[in-house]
């Protein structure tokens, strides 16, 4: 229910988007990342690459959560943190796939020294599952390889297939 966040409802998102929209609508917005992802250095691409997709609103959008529901200041539609999950589980992943080469290479360099993101639910389930320290998981990939182990062993019932299962008998 988005009602418990309402700065992240559905409509709030669209007007984000419209946002990055017009601000990259010379280059287009695939083009424009493709194009950074190739030239920006791999130690600072996560900073650049958020930076690109923050959106503080200055109109509308900066008093409202919705159509005609007003709120005292509410100026981020999108901020570092859901950044950098769609630079993390959209940018990235789309340039790997563009085709070009070096924008593959150079994706793939950028995922692997990707800082991890926000911890989520499934992150903490999974570090308490696996009786995991948290300082173990010091990057998005190793993030995302726990979220991977949930989706394709624990929510499947593939306990027993999990590369960190015990083996000892009981």
């Amino acid at each position: 229910n988005w009602q418990v966040r309402p700065n992240n409802c559905p409509t709030r998102r669209l007007a984000a988007m419209s946002y990055l929209i017009l601000r990259y609508e010379e280059g287009g917005i695939v083009g424009t990342f493709i194009s950074k992802v190739k030239e920006v250095p791999v130690d600072s691409a996560h900073q650049e690459l958020e930076r690109m997709l923050l959106v503080i609103a200055r109109d509308y959008w900066a008093r409202h959560t919705d159509f005609g529901s007003p709120v005292a200041a509410s100026p981020t539609l999108l901020g570092r943190e859901r950044a950098a999950d769609i630079a993390v589980n959209v940018i990235l992943p789309f340039s790997y796939a563009c085709g070009l080469a070096e924008v593959t290479k150079k994706a793939l360099e950028i995922y692997r020294c990707y800082p991890r993101l926000s911890a989520n639910e499934l992150e903490r389930h999974m570090l308490n599952q696996l009786g995991l320290d948290r300082k173990l998981i010091n990057s998005a990939q190793r993030q995302q390889g726990l979220l991977h182990l949930y989706k394709t062993k624990c929510s499947q019932g593939n306990c027993q297939r999990c590369p960190f299962a015990t083996t000892s008998a009981s």
